[in-house]
């Protein structure tokens, strides 16, 4: 774990006790060559290196981490800085506070919203600017597979955003939905591509119609998330974390460039792209680890060469 000094710890959610994670905060000292926040420079999220875990937190937990273009400029910083890190196997990103994230800034959605019925020049750009929105996509760009842990409400663009994320982890006492109809705009941020495409048409079709919330039962049932957690929701997350951190990296990544483009190929470009990453899996020293730990009966130790 990074060395740093320790920020006022932040429970998830009602039920969630442990503290938020040690941070790299203000003028902290980092071992393994890691940054910290004085040279980042980072207001808006926390960047933190576990081991092979990196931790992205959104943080502005006194707003419910609503999302601006500057917390995505720096979440693009970030996702540059991680993938820049051979270590890295996986990613967690959570919420600081209460909120995984409540979406839009509302402040800049009116400025926005203003400028557009009174004729003027645009504003901030959050109702539908391209740029705002590939910033907190750009969490998709990530070479290690992303977890979204949705330690509490995640709305409107605050759930696109955990969409962009590989896997998501729920809160038992989390909410999520797309309410963008419910305030006037169409849904931004890949809502209408990402959600079809996890969940179906027809029922992404509901949410997008309707802007209705979802409890975490429902958003595993309905195939939002994978799995929902109480009071052990961090100690979830960490094992999930760990047993991805536990494979091949090599091979995970590659598995990971597959599945992005899974749906535009049909079975015969998909067993043709199969056997070029198979290939180059076997010609790794991992892959003649992992099958000589099978054979001794032993945990792998894989080096990611």
């Amino acid at each position: 774990m990074v060395t740093a000094k320790v920020r006022a710890g932040f429970p998830a959610v009602a039920g969630t006790l442990r503290p938020r994670q040690r941070s790299v905060a203000d003028g902290a000292k980092v071992d393994g060559g890691h940054v910290n926040d004085e040279q980042t420079g980072y207001q808006n999220i926390i960047l933190q290196h576990d081991g092979p875990i990196a931790r992205l937190t959104l943080d502005r937990p006194d707003a419910r981490n609503a999302m601006s273009s500057e917390m995505g400029r720096e979440i693009r910083d970030a996702v540059g800085r991680i993938n820049g890190e051979e270590s890295t196997r996986v990613v967690v990103v959570r919420g600081a506070g209460r909120a995984f994230s409540g979406g839009g800034d509302l402040q800049s959605l009116e400025e926005e919203a203003a400028a557009a019925t009174e004729g003027r020049a645009r504003g901030p750009g959050l109702g539908g600017g391209r740029t705002f929105y590939s910033l907190f996509l750009s969490v998709r760009d990530l070479r290690v597979p992303s977890i979204a842990a949705i330690n509490g409400h995640a709305i409107g663009a605050g759930l696109c955003f955990a969409l962009g994320c590989d896997l998501r982890v729920i809160h038992e006492q989390a909410k999520v939905g797309m309410t963008f109809v419910k305030v006037g705009i169409h849904p931004g941020m890949a809502a209408t591509w990402n959600l079809p495409r996890l969940i179906g048409p027809a029922r992404a079709a509901e949410l997008l119609y309707t802007g209705r919330l979802l409890d975490a039962g429902e958003a595993v049932a309905w195939g939002i998330a994978s799995r929902a957690a109480g009071a052990d929701f961090d100690q979830v997350v960490d094992e999930l974390a760990g047993q991805i951190a536990g494979c091949a990296p090599v091979a995970v990544r590659l598995v990971k460039q597959t599945l992005r483009g899974t749906f535009d190929r049909d079975v015969d470009a998909a067993l043709a792209l199969e056997a070029d990453q198979q290939a180059a899996t076997f010609r790794t020293h991992d892959a003649l680890e992992g099958i000589r730990a099978i054979r001794e009966k032993r945990p792998p130790e894989f080096s990611g060469a």
